[in-house]
């Protein structure tokens, strides 16, 4: 174990803009910092570009980046990651959607979106749909598709069979009063032939899936009640479940993760990380925030690197409420108190993995504002932790792929440039060395 844990703390969105309501403050400048700043006081701020300037990231890929992981050769799509996240087994090589039951209607030939979460339907008549459609479409062409209905409208969607490739678009536009749309073959595909094999197989599963949904009982009952009827399966996000080299063979750091939403668990599962379960953490603004700190701190006595990820700043700015998000800073701030008697013994970097404005309400390709502390860091002279302070920060403006290089230099487990200790080509000291034996 590193002598110095490291704490990473991901506030989901966490950059923004300024508003007239917080008095042309950002949420973050506008939160209440008492903790924070105690924090800042140790350490440093910068800027991170969590794939690179001007790009929005999703947040899978940009917490596998912040991670350490390669998005060109490592990364196999949301779909898998969400549904091991969700507890749903996946062999590798299977393939996974994300999806959600929505609601269209039939014009000119085409399927019109008209509600892409069907009224957000409850998560019990989700179900009842999901074990009709299991029922009546588990086979196409000899492939066999399972749904597995997640909470509310949501759900995945799993295909199994030999020669096919994820490499497909979505069905989904991510937009109302536009048409589903045909699931092609993503231009740069290496498997043509095996994409061009599952997006025939998803179209045909579309189409067959929305005669089922239409004549469901459950959808009669809904449109009779003036609900939305959920009759069409609304997919996204195409990934082939695979196994990544663990975090621990990557940095040798032994790493648990604290998470209350599904993508987060996931990304955690997916690179080995211990999952630590708090009872109350549900990704929303009533998680329980006390809860994962307590849950921190013990676990920081025990690993190398403890992740923890709160979303309820994302939630806020994609519901339009830069007052809200500043005032779920100011909880996690006054939180962070009970950490307090360890900020000068760990390392800590709290940062977000995007940002999402409250005026746009969708990832932005705008940088993060990045804030570290150790026992041995150079120090800087910014005044608050924030979107503008860190512009000027020692830290400088950083990518997502330098994070993982940033925290084995704080916790002092890099070796120079050159030095090869290890046949791996690393850039830390393994804890685990092969001494020669003189007899």
């Amino acid at each position: 174990m590193s002598e110095i844990p490291f704490l990473l703390i991901i506030l989901d969105g966490l950059g923004d803009h300024s508003y007239t309501e917080l008095k042309d403050r950002t949420p973050l400048e506008a939160a209440n910092q008492k903790n924070i700043s105690k924090i800042k006081s140790l350490g440093a701020q910068g800027l991170m570009d969590p794939i690179a300037p001007g790009v929005p990231p999703s947040s899978d890929t940009a917490h596998l980046q912040i991670l350490g992981y390669d998005l060109t050769t490592e990364y196999f799509g949301r779909g898998p990651i969400e549904a091991i996240g969700e507890g749903i087994e996946l062999e590798e090589g299977e393939i996974a959607f994300r999806a959600d039951f929505g609601t269209a209607k039939v014009e000119d030939n085409k399927a019109i979106v008209v509600d892409r979460r069907a009224g957000r339907i409850p998560t019990e008549e989700t179900r009842q749909l999901v074990e009709l459609l299991n029922k009546e479409a588990r086979f196409i062409d000899g492939y066999e598709f399972k749904v597995v209905g997640l909470t509310e409208h949501r759900a995945a969607v799993i295909v199994r069979g030999e020669d096919l490739s994820y490499e497909v678009t979505d069905n989904d536009p991510h937009n109302v009063n536009v048409p589903v749309l045909e699931c092609q073959v993503r231009e740069e595909a290496k498997e043509k032939e095996k994409a061009k094999r599952l997006a025939e197989l998803m179209n045909k599963w579309t189409i067959k899936t929305m005669k089922i949904l239409e004549e469901a009982k459950l959808n009669e009952i809904r449109k009779k009640e003036g609900k939305l009827p959920a009759n069409v399966v609304l997919f996204r996000g195409a990934g082939i479940m695979k196994k990544l080299p663990t975090f621990y063979e990557k940095h040798g750091l032994k790493a648990a993760g604290i998470a209350g939403g599904a993508l987060y668990k996931g990304v955690a599962k997916a690179v080995g990380m211990a999952l630590i379960e708090v009872q109350g953490a549900n990704g929303m603004p009533d998680t329980n925030i006390k809860g994962k700190f307590d849950a921190a701190k013990k676990a920081l006595s025990s690993y190398d690197f403890v992740f923890l990820h709160l979303k309820a700043t994302d939630y806020y700015s994609h519901k339009g409420d830069p007052i809200g998000k500043s005032e779920f800073i100011s909880k996690f701030d006054s939180n962070l108190s009970i950490l307090e008697e360890l900020f000068k013994d760990i390392a800590i970097m709290v940062t977000g993995d995007h940002t999402t404005p409250c005026d746009r309400g969708l990832h932005s390709g705008e940088p993060v504002p990045v804030l570290v502390s150790a026992p041995s860091i150079r120090r800087d002279g910014t005044k608050i932790f924030s979107e503008r302070e860190a512009s000027v920060g020692s830290l400088g403006r950083i990518k997502g792929s330098d994070v993982m290089k940033i925290v084995l230099d704080m916790v002092e487990r890099t070796v120079e440039f050159g030095t090869r200790p290890s046949p791996r080509l690393i850039t830390y000291m393994p804890l685990e060395l092969k001494p020669l034996r003189i007899s």
